[in-house]
């Protein structure tokens, strides 16, 4: 590229991204079964001008996917460095997630309706998946001993996927019909939940037996 065509391709992709920003308060407002029309209102563009930067409905889906994604990790980032003893870890980072999924309830809702499957042609539609994402993270932080114990990675992936797949279902029932519960009433059941099934995947004498990381091990 020369320097015009590499200025021009960061225009786009610039103007790409505040359209994306836009689409995401346009759901926040609209709830999960927002409309092309109604995010390019909110855009301020028309239909076939926020079109030009995308290809199709599904592009759009992914980018919004992909930008919601980006922002749950960074959010999280405090559990992705982790301190204190296993089972506070776990709690902080499960009201961390919930958290998240309380407060921006209808993009997550968007995201459940929208979601692309993951591998097939597509390079980002792995990346757009909320529960791959946490799950891939969770899993890697067992493996490499961040929790305080290495897990072999046979045992880990299908550990971290299942965990956060059982908070991921919990959590989207409990948007839809809380029985009455709050966010910290389900933050507690949940954690108690995920304790039991790590202790019996790991073992409860290796559990019991792991100190605190990070930062309060000192």
């Amino acid at each position: 590229m020369d320097g015009r065509t590499r200025r021009w391709a960061g225009h786009r992709e610039a103007r790409r991204l505040e359209l994306v920003d836009a689409a995401v308060v346009a759901i926040e407002e609209h709830g999960p079964d927002v409309t092309t029309e109604q995010i390019a209102g909110q855009a301020g563009v028309s239909r076939p001008g926020l079109y030009r930067h995308f290809d199709g409905k599904d592009d759009l889906q992914a980018a919004i996917a992909a930008r919601s994604v980006e922002r749950l990790v960074t959010e999280l980032e405090p559990v992705w460095r982790p301190s204190g003893r296993p089972r506070e870890m776990l709690e902080r980072a499960l009201a961390a997630h919930l958290r998240w999924l309380s407060e921006h309830a209808n993009v997550y809702l968007y995201l459940k309706r929208n979601s692309l499957p993951s591998g097939g042609d597509s390079v980002e539609s792995a990346s757009t998946n909320v529960r791959s994402v946490v799950s891939a993270h969770v899993a890697q932080m067992l493996i490499d001993g961040s929790l305080g114990a290495e897990t072999p990675p046979a045992v880990a992936h299908p550990l971290a996927y299942g965990l956060v797949g059982m908070v991921d279902a919990a959590a989207a029932h409990w948007l839809d019909e809380p029985h009455g519960a709050t966010v910290e009433d389900l933050g507690a059941q949940l954690t108690e939940a995920c304790w039991a099934v790590i202790r019996v995947t790991v073992g409860s004498q290796v559990i019991d037996a792991l100190g605190t990381v990070g930062a309060d091990s000192a």
